[in-house]
């Protein structure tokens, strides 16, 4: 999970100030799953930084699939499904779902 800071993060070590990190830079798990800031020396858990809503906000994360399609699956034959919303009486609809299971039969 990604977390974006909300406001920066500073040590304060009793003489100064020192921002770790800037407002809107975003935290990424290291291979463990643990969050590591260098300049801290110190590792968080997931939990850490979600108790902590004040400093971070979650980035939600989308699983983006692209696939190229091939022209000539145009020809394939698989399972379809064809739906159409229409506005008509219930005698109306069962005369065009016959109509439409005979034309359709004769065209596959």
């Amino acid at each position: 999970m990604k977390f974006r800071l909300i406001k920066d993060l500073v040590l304060n070590n009793g003489l100064e100030e020192e921002v770790i990190l800037k407002k809107g830079d975003v935290v990424l798990p290291n291979d463990k799953g643990e969050y590591f800031f260098d300049k801290l020396n110190k590792s968080y858990c997931i939990d850490d930084l979600l108790s902590k809503k004040d400093m971070f906000e979650t980035i939600e994360e989308i699983d983006l699939v692209v696939k190229e399609i091939d022209e000539n699956d145009d020809d394939k034959i698989g399972n379809w499904r064809i739906q159409l919303d229409v506005k008509t009486s219930r005698r109306k609809l069962k005369e065009i779902e016959i109509f439409l299971r005979e034309t359709i039969s004769d065209m596959l």
